[in-house]
């Protein structure tokens, strides 16, 4: 969180050549309200990468963000105490129904893939490391999952959460499968790629990340967007929202992406799901707290696994038509 620190305040006036009437505290950012009745937000830059990222999306003619204001010195940003800090313009959000809104904010990340595409060698190097890591976790996590079916079925005295994990347990079996045959289809077909179409992404996707105005819908809070898979910016997405009334597989399908990122994105929404079943919190857990974290974890994996048999479906016909 920012402090209100008038050493920075004073910086803050000097620099982009405003008097401030009024500043309020908003979880790690500062409102800040001008004399002329202008508002602004103070954010702290997380890494430097981002002032790049900036730029990157003003020579691609991409406009549906928040260009960082500019100091008398010419700068994005300005430097006090050994931290850097930038200065946005806030916009009031129009406020309308969910369902909507993530359409139209799914759209905008399409037209930011879209704008900033990087075609290049594909890093497999990278890429095989940064699975197999996954890959480890995700064996390591079965593995504990594996001895807490045990532990339970041995107890003489079962409480209501071990009951529902027991009956519950051949969910989380049948996404162990799924996963294996993702994992083998990603494998495969990681092996053709030569060239990859990388892109700016957001990074740290959520509704409250999208601002819509009169004028413009505007992507907000890229602090840790960088250059990346674009199905990155989907899992968190899906995750968090799966159970509103929306055509996911529309909507991914028309980011264009190709089989072995959907795969890869479908790999992953389990993949966190799944490594976030923490059973040593929730087993210890004595209020229902618990078993709704276990049962709406597995709804959304079985969400990703009806988009999975979906594709598969279409695909299937597809080959079947040809």
């Amino acid at each position: 969180m920012i402090n209100i620190n008038q050493s920075l305040i004073g910086q803050v006036e000097t620099n982009y050549n405003i008097k401030i009437k009024q500043v309020i505290p908003i979880n790690d950012v500062l409102k800040i309200h001008t004399n002329d009745n202008k508002i602004f937000i103070l954010k702290k830059v997380r890494k430097r990468e981002v002032i790049d990222i900036y730029y990157f999306l003003l020579s691609q003619k991409f406009t549906h963000f928040i260009m960082p204001e500019v100091t008398i010195f010419n700068q994005l940003f300005i430097t006090y105490d050994q931290q850097s800090y930038y200065l946005i313009k806030f916009f009031n959000d129009i406020d309308y129904p969910i369902e909507k809104k993530l359409i139209d904010y799914i759209d905008l990340l399409y037209k930011l893939h879209k704008n900033t595409l990087i075609r290049k060698n594909f890093n497999r190097s990278q890429f095989n490391r940064l699975y197999k890591k996954k890959l480890k976790r995700l064996n390591r996590q079965f593995e504990l999952l594996d001895l807490y079916t045990v532990e339970c079925e041995n107890k003489k005295y079962k409480s209501i959460f071990d009951w529902t994990y027991i009956v519950k347990y051949n969910e989380i079996m049948y996404i162990k499968n799924v996963m294996l045959n993702l994992q083998s289809q990603i494998e495969s077909l990681v092996e053709e790629i030569e060239i990859y179409d990388y892109c700016i992404i957001h990074n740290n996707p959520s509704i409250d990340h999208f601002i819509v105005t009169n004028e413009k819908n505007y992507l907000i809070s890229l602090d840790h967007s960088t250059i990346g898979f674009k199905v990155h910016d989907y899992i968190k997405l899906f995750i968090d929202y799966s159970e509103y009334d929306v055509d996911w597989m529309n909507l991914i399908i028309n980011d264009e992406i190709s089989k072995f990122e959907f795969y890869y994105f479908i790999f992953n929404v389990l993949y966190y799901i799944v490594k976030n079943i923490d059973i040593t919190f929730l087993s210890h857990n004595k209020n229902l707290e618990s078993i709704n974290i276990l049962i709406h974890n597995l709804y959304v994996a079985a969400k990703a696994v009806e988009l999975y048999h979906k594709y598969e479906s279409i695909n299937t016909s597809v080959k079947e038509e040809e």
